[in-house]
């Protein structure tokens, strides 16, 4: 009898399952890798929403939560993930940056939000009015997570590379079952994939969608992480992933 069965390995399955090892518990992983939102994602961290300078919620507690996690990971797989870095924040106007200092005087903006203008000139970037400076951000590298962590789940026998058929799976008063295996709970992490889940399609998904670039360019000498209408995240070697 397993504690769990989980469907999908994307961040959020791979955080559960990573959690229930922490608390002793036993599970077995369904993913078929079939969706790829996680795999592709930008991975930035940032707890401000620049477009209104508002708190992303709860952001003192997540990021606490996340710094320990993401460290314990790279520990355990022998790999780096989190990588720190700052956001700038380009500002387009005298507004914007009067708007900046009045956010960063909200308690719980404070932590986050420099009250210093950044002037730093970058090649081929326009920035008359400078940059703000967010602090506590970073990005972590998914794709590096997803197949480590995949690797480290197969090495152990807890991943099942095959697409789950809800068919098979059998509800009982007090475990579930599923082709030879039987657990107390099952969990679905299957991302947008859940629209194809008849326990769960009735939930009002709605699917987003957004485009992702890794160029090459000499052109650009960035040592942060660029906001503006975009984002610019310098990766190393001239490579710069844009979204």
């Amino acid at each position: 009898m397993l504690d769990y069965i989980i469907v999908g390995s994307g961040l959020a399955g791979i955080a559960f399952a990573e959690t229930l090892l922490q608390h002793k518990k036993t599970f077995v992983v369904f993913d078929n890798q079939s969706q790829n939102s996680s795999k592709i994602a930008g991975g930035l961290y940032n707890p401000v929403i620049l477009k209104r300078f508002s708190e992303v919620w709860n952001a003192q507690t997540q990021l606490a939560i996340a710094n320990t996690f993401y460290s314990t990971l790279e520990n355990k797989l022998k790999v780096e993930l989190d990588f720190k870095i700052p956001i700038y924040r380009k500002f387009y106007s005298v507004e914007e940056q009067n708007n900046w200092f009045a956010a960063s005087d909200k308690p719980n903006l404070t932590p986050f939000l420099s009250t210093k203008i950044i002037n730093k000139k970058y090649k081929n970037i326009a920035s008359p009015f400078g940059y703000g400076e967010v602090l506590h951000t970073g990005y972590v590298d998914t794709e590096q997570l997803l197949s480590n962590y995949h690797a480290y789940l197969k090495t152990n026998q807890w991943l099942i590379e095959t697409a789950f058929d809800y068919a098979e799976l059998q509800l009982k008063t007090d475990n579930i079952t599923y082709h030879n295996f039987k657990a107390k709970h099952i969990i679905f992490a299957e991302g947008f994939g859940m629209h194809a889940n008849p326990y769960f399609n009735y939930l009002p998904l709605d699917g987003t969608k957004g485009e992702l670039l890794v160029i090459k360019s000499k052109h650009l000498d960035l040592d942060c992480i660029i906001n503006t209408s975009i984002f610019i995240l310098p990766l190393g070697n001239h490579c710069y992933k844009i979204g």
